[in-house]
């Protein structure tokens, strides 16, 4: 019999892989192959987890802490579907999340499954719900969706031509020939994707990715990997949404290099130190480096000229005001070099307060390392936000635990083991200089006790003690 599968990259085999990128006739029939016993192993993201009947697999390995309670649950629930012993195995890795855990059991076994977090009144998520809702009912001229006036977003969707009503008190009638479920995710705020085309003999699309993820996976020269096999980005085709791969054979894989800045729009909130609110979020992968596999070791480089993405967010920010800064018995690098371990750490913590994974967040520090006319050095500003269009609700409890999530953090360089920095606390080596470590608990020191440097000049700022 023919295989019905002929030609996908990766074939039929015993070992395969899975995740959210690939096609759904690959998808559909690496399910099939582990509910037959065609396929014995499966190396596969948090996508083979809901919904799906894997199968009858017996262990369950997990590579590092998934970052929440529940989400590590649901992956060693993968095993042991059917009946039968099962097994579940974590494997930590060196990342400060995976250390707190391993290090303190109890925090899991112990604790109950966390809160899932979301805004319903995300304005990119509410406008898609309600035009699906005025898709399949009509909407009175008094209706409410949500705690926003539906009525005003209502008469933006009739300027667009999506939705009509014949005079004040009629219904709002959705009038447009789409049908607007077909544009909304499930997996991202954006419905948007980059399809990835391989040109290696034939013209085929072999997966896609998140219009987010896209420029820092499919830029020119990137290594893109579908179930074990290479391929290298040709051509990225930003304006039409689709990346050019062919197949390669090399002994590394790239990661991009992205540059972020973060510019405040409107404080909701504010405090010492501390504040939350709207910003603006400007990302462009600027460069890439080449890791060799097994090994990670660097073996090259190239510049990269993207376009910038720009996205509208809510965040929570720390600032470290000049006073501390000028406090510090170090080097301009080596207090750049602590404060750079520091937002490590604190993005870190921030995961575990907030119970959301990785890249529900992100991170970015303000470049202002100058000296001011009068000598002082510049404050700094670490920025915590939300990494979805809009906000999602992830940075507002950061401010509400501003001192839990400093006293945290402090706890998590103290105790770490390593004498000058490590991926477990400030970050890997490389990341930071061999003085990251002390200069990012010396930051902290000052912050959570209120000391005053009595040295720092006119521009010094009060430290206010929690």
């Amino acid at each position: 019999m023919k295989d019905d599968f002929e030609g996908v990259p990766g074939g039929p085999e015993k070992i395969r892989g899975y995740r959210g990128g690939y096609l759904p006739l690959r998808r559909r029939e690496i399910e099939k192959g582990l509910r037959d016993g065609a396929v014995r192993a499966v190396v596969s993201t948090n996508a083979l987890e809901l919904g799906i009947d894997i199968g009858a697999l017996d262990v369950s390995i997990m590579a590092g802490y998934p970052g929440t309670i529940a989400a590590t649950w649901q992956r060693a629930g993968r095993a042991g579907r059917r009946s039968g012993r099962s097994a579940a195995v974590m494997v930590a890795s060196s990342a400060p999340l995976d250390q707190f855990v391993v290090r303190n059991p109890s925090y899991f076994f112990d604790a109950s499954p966390e809160r899932a977090l979301i805004d319903p009144d995300n304005l990119h998520i509410l406008v898609d719900h309600i035009k699906c809702a005025a898709f399949e009912l009509p909407f009175s001229a008094t209706e409410t969706f949500g705690r926003p006036d539906a009525q005003e977003i209502l008469g933006i969707l009739s300027e667009q031509g999506l939705v009509h009503r014949a005079g004040e008190e009629a219904p709002w009638t959705w009038t447009n020939e789409s049908y607007p479920a077909d544009s909304v995710s499930l997996r991202s705020v954006s419905s948007d994707n980059f399809v990835i085309v391989d040109i290696t003999q034939e013209t085929r699309v072999i997966g896609e990715t998140d219009f987010t993820s896209g420029p820092g996976t499919l830029h020119p020269k990137a290594i893109y990997i579908v179930e074990g096999q290479l391929f290298q980005v040709e051509r990225l085709d930003f304006e039409g949404r689709k990346a050019f791969v062919r197949s390669i054979d090399c002994d590394y894989y790239t990661t991009a290099i992205t540059y972020t800045k973060v510019t405040p729009i409107d404080t909701f909130v504010s405090a010492p130190l501390r504040s939350h609110g709207e910003v603006h979020v400007v990302s462009r992968v600027v460069g890439f480096k080449k890791i060799k596999f097994y090994t990670n070791e660097n073996v090259g480089s190239g510049e990269l000229d993207l376009p910038e993405q720009q996205m509208h967010t809510t965040a929570y920010w720390l600032t470290i005001p000049a006073g501390v800064m000028g406090a510090l018995p170090f080097a301009s690098d080596d207090r750049r070099d602590g404060v750079v371990g520091l937002a490590f750490a604190l993005k870190q913590v921030a995961q575990l307060l907030l119970m959301c994974d990785a890249h529900d967040i992100g991170l970015s520090i303000n470049s202002e390392e100058t000296k001011t006319a009068s000598g002082a050095v510049a404050p700094q500003t670490i920025f915590v936000y939300d990494n979805y269009p809009g906000g999602i609700g992830f940075s507002a409890p950061l401010y509400d635990v501003h001192g839990e999530l400093l006293a945290h953090t402090r706890t998590l360089i103290a105790e770490c083991e390593c004498e000058s920095g490590c991926p477990g606390c400030v970050g890997p080596i490389g990341h930071t200089g061999p003085l990251a470590k002390a200069a990012a608990l010396r930051i902290l020191d000052i912050l959570t006790d209120g000391t005053k440097d009595t040295k720092a000049t006119k521009d010094t700022e009060e430290i206010v003690p929690f």
